[in-house]
């Protein structure tokens, strides 16, 4: 008897670290998955921030060139 109940805590025992094991699993791929993410975002906005430097970059270079300032070119944010 002794024998049996020693051997369904081990079972028991067993089952509760593989279900450990499997939500441990399931929370590194969650933290990868938002790591991964999170890094897409970061590029999304480098590659933005680069465009409007290379944007304002040749919009003073036609300044520079030419001497006046484009019709387009604003200098308020909610004017453009």
């Amino acid at each position: 008897m002794e024998l049996t109940l020693k051997a369904n805590e081990g079972l028991q025992t067993m089952e509760v670290e593989r279900i450990r094991g499997r939500a441990q699993d399931r929370l590194m791929n969650k933290l990868a998955a938002a790591r991964h993410k999170a890094e897409e975002k970061r590029a999304a906005v480098e590659a933005k921030r680069n465009r409007r430097a290379a944007k304002t970059e040749q919009q003073a270079d036609y300044i520079r060139r030419t001497g006046r300032v484009p019709a387009s070119f604003t200098f308020c944010g909610w004017c453009s």
